[in-house]
């Protein structure tokens, strides 16, 4: 069985796959249908980075030997998963911004299937917040690091007293094919000038019908919507 990494696009997941192959010293897998969306740890990063994963350890995404191999999603996942990591930003920061500011209710719902898919989850699992990772960035790595179930104590020490340019060099990764860090912003969707007051109030209005689900009602409460 794999270990799932799920999150809507532009929340987080290259971040976290950054400091989940640093931290358990074990390559993480892109989404499968792209050759190109490689383990972190092959990018070429400006300063060196001690990811100690050598290309004998594994080198393919059908390589499952070790227990903290994870797999990139970013839709409900249909394989046998053990353990699930998942990662939610504000609807109103990510939703928009990944559709260039255009309505796509399609794109909008993966969403929330993905909420839906993580609350009906049985096995073990967890949630972060994108918010939480930008800003409470040590609290994010010890708790991921408890989730990982690892015992490498000296690279989590690591981490912890180099998390401010970990972070940094995390976006700096060049090689496979990927958005980018076009921003950490935790701004609402309000301030951007592509977005019309003609969308502004369909989408309004799409979440105001979505928030009718009870099952969302933590995303009422942690955004205030």
């Amino acid at each position: 069985m794999k270990n799932g990494l799920l999150s809507y696009p532009r929340s987080g997941n290259h971040l976290t796959r950054f400091m989940i192959e640093l931290l358990t010293e074990t390559p993480t897998y892109g989404c499968q249908t792209n050759a190109l969306d490689i383990p972190i740890y092959q990018n070429h990063f400006k300063c060196e980075i001690p990811f100690n994963i050598t290309n004998t350890n594994t080198s393919t995404k059908t390589n499952t030997n070790t227990k903290n191999n994870y797999y990139k999603y970013h839709g409900p996942i249909d394989d046998k998963i053990s353990n699930l990591i998942f990662i939610i930003r504000n609807p109103r920061e990510v939703l928009l911004r990944h559709n260039d500011y255009k309505i796509n209710e399609r794109s909008f719902n993966t969403y929330f299937d993905c909420i839906d898919f993580y609350l009906n989850f049985k096995g073990r699992k967890v949630m972060f917040f994108y918010e939480d990772i930008v800003t409470n960035r040590v609290e994010f790595i010890n708790q991921l690091y408890d989730f990982l179930d690892i015992k490498i104590t000296n690279k989590l020490e690591y981490v912890l007293n180099n998390i401010d340019f970990l972070y940094e060099q995390s976006k700096s990764g060049e090689k496979r094919k990927w958005g980018g860090v076009n921003s950490n912003s935790i701004n609402f969707y309000y301030n951007n000038p592509q977005m019309t007051p003609e969308n502004k109030e369909i989408f309004d209005n799409y979440l105001k019908i979505k928030m009718k689900n009870s099952n969302y009602k933590f995303l009422i409460e942690k955004y205030n919507l």
